[in-house]
């Protein structure tokens, strides 16, 4: 009985050992653009919050824009939660003012 259990054990082990590994692949992935993420929260989300009104973004905001990784960062907009609190269609006001061009599905939308 206790080799089953050992042998249980040891099965739950790498179960676990390999969920974190998946985790940690996952996290990593997620955090390749987490420094643009935390700019753009700090110079732009006051322009893109759903209960903002539409005005045109700070140049601040702008330059931050303007140097993102906009596919990682529109992966990150598209991830659960994340529209609760932000407009796409304010994100694609503030990009078409900074001259940024972003792809009509970045998060998820439907723009063509």
């Amino acid at each position: 009985m206790s080799q089953l259990t050992s042998a249980s054990l040891a099965a739950t082990m790498l179960l676990l050992l390999a969920a974190t590994a998946a985790a940690t692949t996952s996290a990593l992935a997620g955090s390749d653009c987490q420094n643009d993420i935390q700019m753009l929260e700090t110079t732009c989300y006051k322009y893109v919050a759903k209960d903002a009104p539409t005005s045109p973004p700070s140049q601040e905001c702008c330059d931050t824009m303007n140097g993102v990784d906009v596919p990682c960062v529109c992966s990150y907009l598209g991830a659960p939660g994340i529209k609760e609190n932000i407009s796409m269609e304010k994100v694609f006001y503030v990009a078409q003012q900074c001259g940024v061009s972003i792809p009509g599905n970045c998060g998820g939308s439907k723009r063509a």
